[in-house]
């Protein structure tokens, strides 16, 4: 990985010491934008370049793109990318850095950039000026993803949740306590007793499953992740599994759930969703991010409707696209 620094009056690629990086001057990164994960995932790139932008000599944002292909890419090994700023921003400084990005593309001889910002929760208003800085620039809408998140702020008791839902939701979840489901979290040094069951389903549902184990174990000891793992047991057997990050102080995703096909019919995922979001819920998140319902813009039903029933609501992931 290889640091550049672009000045915005002179438009070029410009020399700068690596000690005068000061990244605490900046909002918090995301999980996928920290150091360390970029370290650690340059090898699924050409190229990893963390890119400050530079107005009269002083710092005023950073991102993080990898080239694959003659194509600058943000993210290129993770859901979500975007640009950090100053806590103390202008939009026009936004806007300013977003046109250097375009110039660093041609200087690195790229055909196209593909930035894919994160849905809005994480934080809506610098999110929203860089939606609207891309555009203002040109930047074309490649794809909107509809994105599930869960409002752990609305979450008073579990009782009073179940009370409120939907019916299907409270006769699903009594229908696994019937069958004697129990919920626990599993250690994280037993992580793998999540990962397989989460193999099964995702070759069960025909879905890829991205992460390989090696890879999983490498994230989940990394010094800038909390990761926890859950599970619903049936006797001694775990039949729905979860893991989930830490993305940010206030917000964690599920990486990945599912249960296994055979034991569907008594409602695992009911205990282990609502079960969840109590666990969050008590240790003061204020969202659970559940990812996507769709791929490349195409809208996945059933997953989609899956999420609505047991309480999400719906934000968007876009994806911007800059043909050179």
């Amino acid at each position: 990985m290889e640091d550049l620094y672009y000045n915005i009056n002179s438009q070029q690629i410009i020399y700068c010491d690596n000690n005068c990086i000061q990244l605490n001057k900046f909002i918090n990164p995301l999980f996928f934008d920290t150091e360390e994960f970029h370290q650690y995932h340059q090898k699924f790139a050409e190229k990893v370049y963390r890119i400050f932008f530079c107005n009269n000599n002083k710092q005023i944002a950073y991102c993080y793109i990898g080239l694959k292909n003659g194509i600058m890419k943000a993210p290129y090994s993770s859901p979500f990318s975007m640009v950090y700023v100053k806590n103390k921003y202008r939009i026009n400084q936004i806007c300013s850095v977003i046109k250097g990005l375009i110039d660093c593309a041609e200087i690195l001889k790229c055909e196209k950039i593909m930035f894919s910002l994160p849905p809005e929760i994480y934080l809506p208003e610098v999110i929203n000026s860089e939606w609207a800085a891309f555009s203002s620039n040109d930047f074309k809408v490649e794809k909107i993803d509809i994105n599930n998140y869960f409002n752990l702020l609305k979450f008073q008791d579990k009782e009073l949740f179940l009370k409120k839902s939907i019916h299907s939701l409270r006769q699903n979840y009594n229908i696994a306590l019937k069958n004697n489901l129990i919920f626990t979290e599993i250690p994280i040094e037993k992580f793998k007793l999540a990962y397989d069951v989460i193999k099964i389903n995702r070759k069960e549902m025909g879905y890829p499953l991205k992460i390989s184990e090696n890879q999983m174990n490498d994230l989940i000891h990394m010094k800038e992740l909390t990761c926890r793992c859950f599970g619903v047991k049936k006797e001694d057997n775990f039949i729905a599994t979860a893991i989930v990050f830490d993305v940010t102080k206030d917000i964690s995703q599920v990486i990945y759930w599912g249960d296994i096909d055979k034991y569907r019919k008594i409602r695992p995922m009911n205990m282990l969703t609502v079960n969840i979001f109590e666990f969050y819920r008590n240790l003061g998140k204020k969202y659970l991010d559940i990812g996507p319902s769709s791929e490349n813009g195409v809208i996945n039903n059933g997953l989609a409707d899956f999420k609505k029933s047991i309480g999400c609501d719906n934000n968007i992931k876009i994806t911007f696209k800059y043909e050179l």
